[in-house]
């Protein structure tokens, strides 16, 4: 290398400078844009105020490159140049051509190696285009530059298409989580009717038995006096996506329409939500706001988003909204196996480092949260009867808390793992029940406590699994077995267990007839039916995600119908197989 001179400046930095920043708008702009409007529902800033944050540090990058570029020779800065042009190249082919599904990024740890192809064909690609950078440039270098250059107008063009036809979704979701009177609303409750339906996301029917038998040092089953514990309740669908609009309506999907014109128009017509509106309850919503804009399609009084941030301020959450859209552009653009490296089992690059403590991103610590500050601040200060859903990430992967719901790194999905973390979460809920009957509203209010899926934890009591006509696994069955327990209003008997063969889909019908609602639903109350009910249940599984192949679609569905306790893989039994669209009659045609 030698001192850099104005020449230089311009003959070899200018170039370096503007090769460099083909790459890091691809990854800083470009991909950041796309991931943002296909998701906008996972932040609460804006996009043009996340990019503003990062935008000086691809500045100070590019300026870097292109001073560096400067002081090296001439022959040097022909092969600098093919480098940053073949990354240039790569960080667009791998973010837009290779582009793998990984299924959510929720903190499920990923099998890497359980698609090595990809791993194998990304590095294939990645070392040769290098390699031809770094030791063929003076033949290449020129075609490199070039197909650098050309991948600008492309994403340019592609850039501009998403402004146009995503305005709103790139406007983020301020709105909802710093309005104060949301907040205090949910802290606020009826002296007249209370309706409080919490979803425990990913809490499974036999941990949530487990726990209330064997909760050290603390009397469960006396806590949930008045409670029904329905152990032998079904869930609908493996995710969440679809079981919001199955437990409000009643209603279920079958990949006949699109998926998010289904979600819309579910939730704006026949919900429980709405019911209670219209029947005169103000309706408070809390979720992390992804599911908190889901919740507030239909008629809402209040809707609090409890952020990864709910105990910070705004400038902290924009900023982890920031580290959370450059970190998933990054994921997207590197090689299969650096993907690893970016997403450490949710812990990711920035996210981890943009605070001190870096769980504090996770979901399950702001809900533990919130539900701190509600048991709190609880109060009794409204006469119109209200109605709560307050949707919490108690039992969800990743599993990151010990006993003392304390962060204690990332562990594996063992039951024993699961059931600790869920441990703890129901104990907060009981520290928010607690507090109702210190203020005296607990006995003449309808509780529902319930899961919306199972929890990844295969159940260690399947029965028949191994027969050849069994259709289904333990993990199938686990994720179709959230847990659901009820307390009625006045009712103050010890703890029950029923084994009545109910439905999420009868979720909407029970609440609508105990607090006569006067709307009508699917299904029927979970208390009408009895233990030996001779009753055929549905249950339907598919890959998480949209289908690349059917925009708006879901992957394949498998349609089962459990007949009897599901606990018997004999009473399981496939039925169809839902394509994009259409309906493929029977799974053996």
């Amino acid at each position: 290398m030698t001192a850099a001179n104005p020449n230089r400046l311009v003959r070899q930095g200018l170039p370096s400078a503007g090769l460099a920043a083909i790459a890091l708008l691809t990854i800083g702009c470009f991909a950041t844009l796309s991931i943002y409007a296909g998701n906008s529902d996972e932040f609460v800033s804006p996009f043009c105020k996340l990019f503003s944050i990062y935008a000086p540090y691809l500045l100070i990058l590019c300026t870097g490159a292109g001073l560096l570029g400067s002081i090296m020779t001439a022959e040097g800065a022909l092969r600098y140049k093919a480098i940053l042009s073949a990354v240039a190249i790569l960080v667009w082919l791998q973010g837009n051509i290779l582009v793998w599904d990984y299924g959510s990024l929720d903190g499920r740890t990923i099998d890497w190696m359980s698609a090595d192809w990809r791993g194998m064909l990304d590095f294939s690609i990645w070392i040769i285009l290098l390699a031809l950078a770094i030791t063929a440039y003076k033949q290449f270098g020129k075609l490199l530059v070039i197909a650098a250059i050309a991948t600008l107008p492309i994403q340019v063009v592609n850039s501009a298409v998403t402004i146009l036809s995503s305005p709103a979704e790139l406007g983020g979701a301020d709105s909802i989580d710093i309005d104060p009177r949301a907040r205090d609303a949910l802290f606020s409750f009826s002296s007249s009717s209370n309706t409080v339906h919490i979803v425990m996301d990913g809490f499974q029917s036999d941990i949530f038995a487990e726990i209330v038998d064997n909760y050290p040092d603390r009397d469960v089953r006396g806590e949930l006096r008045g409670f029904t514990f329905f152990a032998e309740h079904l869930g609908v669908y493996p995710y969440t996506q679809l079981t919001m609009p199955a437990m409000l309506s009643g209603k279920l999907y079958r990949n006949d329409i699109p998926v998010d014109d289904f979600v819309h128009n579910t939730l704006q017509g026949n919900t429980i939500l709405n019911a209670a509106f219209k029947a005169g309850h103000e309706v408070d919503i809390a979720a992390q706001i992804s599911l908190a804009n889901i919740y507030g399609i239909g008629n809402v009084s209040h809707t609090y988003g409890i952020t990864p941030s709910d105990h910070v301020s705004a400038r902290d959450y924009t900023l982890n909204d920031a580290a959370k859209l450059i970190d998933l552009a990054l994921f997207r653009v590197v090689p299969h196996f650096a993907k690893a490296l970016v997403y450490r089992d949710q812990l990711w690059v920035f996210q981890g480092r943009i605070r001190a403590e870096s769980y504090l991103q996770l979901q399950y610590f702001s809900d533990l949260a919130f539900l701190r500050q509600l048991a709190e601040k609880m109060s009794v200060s409204r006469d119109m009867p209200v109605y709560k859903l307050i949707h919490v990430m108690l039992s969800h992967r990743p599993t990151v808390g010990n006993e003392q719901c304390e962060y204690d790194g990332q562990h594996s999905l063992s039951r024993a793992n699961v059931t600790k973390q869920a441990r703890c979460g129901l104990l907060a809920v009981l520290d928010v029940l607690h507090r109702m009957k210190e203020l005296g509203i607990y006995d003449e209010s309808l509780i529902v406590l319930m899961g919306d899926h199972g929890a990844w934890v295969p159940v260690d009591t399947l029965r028949n699994g191994d027969a050849k006509a069994a259709d289904v696994d333990a993990m199938t069955v686990a994720m179709a077995m959230p847990v659901l327990a009820i307390k009625r209003p006045g009712d103050d008997a010890e703890f029950q267990v029923s084994t009545a063969p109910t439905s999420i889909v009868d979720i909407p019908a029970t609440i609508n007839g105990i607090m006569n609602l006067g709307a009508e639903f699917d299904g029927v109350s979970v208390f009408e039916i009895g233990p030996d009910k001779n009753r055929t249940r549905t249950h339907l599984t598919y890959g998480y995600g949209i289908n690349p192949k059917a925009k708006g679609f879901l992957f394949p569905m498998h349609e089962y119908s459990v007949r009897g306790n599901p606990l018997d893989a004999t009473a399981w039994q496939q039925q169809a197989r839902h394509v994009a669209g259409n309906i493929v009659a029977a799974e053996s045609e």
